[in-house]
């Protein structure tokens, strides 16, 4: 539909949203709900394996089924055969070998999503079965199996800073492990791809970055970027997931070589296949304090599971590298962060980007420090140990770099009155749920010179687990 984005109004005054009348009376058009005249459906074959060399491929009964107009392979991408937003190593479709259970082979275009749907299972494939990487410390393993030619490994960083083996009069020490996440937007993927007279192609599509995706589209379709005109449709939900490609090349390949509209749109359960998820973490930590329970020392080696092909794992672990010593002044540390390739798939960015999985470990870490220190008898709550430790405005963080007003965590706890003195009570439990009580109903004179009330978004994860002591992959890390 079309809507009139002119708006009378400046800076200072409140502007009606474009997308508000039409959400409400349920006239806003989500990607799912692109259609054109003649349009075709397009539908995916994925492949049941994790880890699999493609020893044939035959699709001419699908082709030769009543009702398809064109079934794609990896032979029929006209121009580069990989993409990826940092790394161009996923094939637009596989070749020879699958590297993760739902990876793309064959694209159909139907008059119908049931005759494309059909046509999928009259491709045959013929699979050599290999044995996949699925265990992301089992990967660094000298004798496991190469998910590429390069290596299992994606990027390994150590920041140092201080004394890395100073000494602590108290020291605790875990194992964490947090798992994959899916962010499920409401809407799955869905675009329409429209050929052009000019030999180009039109692609509506739920995204987070156009740009990047035309960058990545133009060199495998093999056209010139002004050929390939991208429109943002209503986007049902993100969260990351929509960073990486999906459906896009596939859409516009079917689109070029039919000469008629193709839209594809997922299902929740290829919707699952089709986008990158959280990465999953293994993450061990060795904090050490003072008696009064000043930090002193973090020692920390963080593992992340990338999936079967690089996506944004080289900024994803040197978030949680970067940020593992969590916001807490630390004299003195060592912080290990490696991203693997494994069979499984690909992980990428979802709301917070490393930054959630290190800060399940550094957050559980500072509880077990603050029972160890036993400094508040007859309360459990270790809200002054944080307040204690917690950076201020323009230290010097553990990774070199000078903390923002926004890093200063103390102004987090003063943001009622009175927080700075109550939080040092023996109830400080009482006294934090008190304060955010204050904080709610505090009117915005009252604190529009502070940084509001600091949340943390949790992961669904395990806690310290009773396990051996630390494996190789651990012990690569403690200081000797």
């Amino acid at each position: 539909m079309s809507i009139d984005i002119r708006r009378k109004g400046g800076i200072g005054e409140s502007v009606r949203r474009i997308d508000g009348i039409p959400k409400v009376k349920g006239e806003f058009e989500y990607a799912s709900d692109l259609r054109r005249d003649g349009m075709l459906w397009g539908a995916t074959m994925r492949s049941p394996h994790p880890h699999a060399r493609i020893v044939s491929l035959d699709v001419s009964a699908a082709a030769a089924e009543p009702g398809v107009y064109a079934v794609l392979t990896a032979a029929d991408v006209p121009g580069k055969k990989t993409f990826g937003l940092d790394v161009q190593d996923q094939p637009v479709l596989a070749s020879d070998v699958v590297r993760y259970a739902g990876e793309a082979i064959a694209i159909v275009a139907g008059e119908d999503p049931e005759v494309a749907r059909s046509a999928l299972k009259k491709i045959a494939v013929n699979y050599a079965v290999l044995t996949p990487v699925t265990d992301m410390e089992e990967a660094l393993e000298p004798t496991a199996t190469a998910v590429h030619p390069q290596g299992n490994v994606v990027r390994t960083l150590q920041i140092v800073h201080g004394d890395p083996n100073a000494r602590a009069d108290v020291w605790v020490e875990g194992t964490y492990e947090t798992g994959m996440q899916d962010q499920a937007p409401l809407g799955p993927e869905s675009g329409l791809a429209v050929p052009a007279a000019d030999g180009g192609v039109d692609l509506f599509i739920a995204t987070q970055w156009l740009h990047a995706d035309l960058e990545q589209l133009a060199p495998c379709l093999d056209l010139a970027m002004e050929k390939v005109r991208l429109h943002l449709s209503g986007v049902g939900g993100a969260f990351g997931a929509r960073e990486d490609l999906s459906m896009q090349i596939h859409a516009c390949m079917l689109a070029l070589r039919t000469k008629r509209p193709v839209k594809m749109s997922y299902g929740r359960q290829e919707s699952f296949y089709g986008h990158v998820h959280r990465h999953p973490s293994r993450i061990w930590m060795r904090h050490g304090a003072l008696r009064d329970g000043k930090l002193v020392n973090v020692q920390a080696r963080l593992l992340v599971d990338g999936g079967a092909y690089t996506s944004t794992s080289p900024a994803v672990i040197g978030n949680a590298t970067t940020f593992a010593a969590g916001p807490y002044e630390v004299p003195n540390a060592r912080l290990v962060g490696t991203a693997v390739f494994t069979n499984n798939p690909p992980c990428g960015a979802m709301r917070g980007f490393g930054a959630v999985q290190a800060c399940f470990a550094y957050e559980a870490q500072i509880d077990r420090l603050a029972a160890a220190l036993s400094l508040e008898p007859g309360s459990p709550s270790p809200v002054p140990r944080r307040y204690a430790n917690a950076c201020s405005v323009c230290r010097t963080c553990r990774s070199r770099r000078r903390s923002r007003p926004s890093t200063a965590i103390r102004c987090c706890f003063r943001v009622a009155p009175g927080m700075s003195v109550t939080v040092k009570r023996s109830n400080a439990a009482s006294a934090w749920r008190s304060a955010t009580r204050t904080w709610r109903t505090a009117k915005v004179s009252t604190i529009r010179r502070r940084h509001g009330c600091g949340s943390r978004l949790t992961v669904r994860a395990r806690s310290p687990r009773s396990r051996p002591p630390p494996s190789r992959w651990a012990r690569a890390s403690i200081p000797s």
